[in-house]
């Protein structure tokens, strides 16, 4: 007799893959599941909640790392402590939206400046059918950009929280 649900009910029935549920045993974030005899994983009401779990605390953009402390207080019914350390997580996170969209808004606004600047050169190079005698090399680049906007533009935006800055 068959005690719970199989990797793939419950992976048909949460919408992902096997895979990921092999994984998420494999680094922690599930035990390993009750086996039946021919080897097929057997998962429990328990398992099944603490997966759902997991696939919620992803939606709120949290780690790996980060959702295995959530499910450790999770599983030893300390909702308390879980609830007091999401909600820290949740603030950091809210941070680090707004820190990123703080240094978008600011590059957004130099690139803005550098195209209009660099239209407006576009615009009088136009007029000029031979290059001037004082331009003895190219720095369409380094005219109007500013430091943090070279940066950027060599860099590239860092999404993951360290900007280089």
């Amino acid at each position: 007799m068959k005690s719970g649900v199989t990797i793939g009910e419950l992976a048909n029935s949460l919408h992902i893959n096997p895979k990921t549920i092999r994984y998420y045993e494999e680094v922690g974030l599930l035990t390993k599941p009750q086996r039946s005899n021919s080897g097929y994983r057997f998962y429990s009401k328990r398992d099944v909640e603490r997966l759902r779990l997991v696939m919620r605390a992803k939606l709120l953009g949290l780690s790996l790392t980060e959702i295995k402390a959530l499910v450790e207080y999770a599983i030893d019914g300390r909702c308390n402590d879980l609830e007091h350390r999401l909600f820290s997580l949740v603030e950091a996170k809210l941070n680090d939206i707004d820190r990123k969209i703080r240094d978008l808004t600011t590059f957004r606004e130099e690139l803005t400046h550098y195209k209009n600047d660099l239209s407006a050169r576009l615009t009088s190079a136009a007029h000029r059918s031979q290059p001037l005698e004082t331009d003895v090399s190219c720095s369409c680049i380094g005219k109007g950009v500013t430091n943090s906007a070279k940066k950027s533009v060599v860099l590239g935006l860092n999404f993951s929280g360290a900007q280089g800055r």
